[in-house]
């Protein structure tokens, strides 16, 4: 699969991950239940956190669309992810996260990484 064919489908897959990930932010947002999260967030900061998550949806979704993929917008992608597996991993290092919870960031690596590997290919 060449790198521009699965930087679609890991796009594609960013939508559908950050999506959930938004969703996850926004049900404590609006007084739902905060049970999937590490700790319960005041609502304010959760409607923030789940504002950049749908925002970023959006961002991959039009990537993904588009007939040329946009390098620096791609670029923020990558950073954005393997940057939240990032945060996650050095989390758990000090054992603010469980490790079940600071895995739970890998598929953002993978994606993050296939971003890089497409930018990495078609310098």
């Amino acid at each position: 699969m060449s790198s521009a064919a699965a930087t679609r489908v890991a796009l594609w897959a960013s939508v559908a991950l950050n999506l959930f990930g938004a969703w996850l932010f926004l049900t404590p947002a609006i007084g739902g239940n905060a049970s999937k999260l590490p700790l319960d967030p005041p609502p304010f900061y959760a409607a923030q956190i789940g504002m950049v998550i749908l925002i970023f949806a959006g961002a991959y979704a039009w990537l993904a669309s588009r007939r040329q993929i946009d390098r620096p917008l791609l670029t923020m992608g990558a950073a954005g992810k393997i940057g939240f597996f990032t945060v996650s991993a050095a989390f758990w290092a000090t054992g603010d996260l469980t490790f079940e919870q600071a895995a739970q960031a890998t598929p953002d690596l993978v994606l993050g990484s296939i971003f890089a590997w497409h930018l990495l290919a078609t310098r």
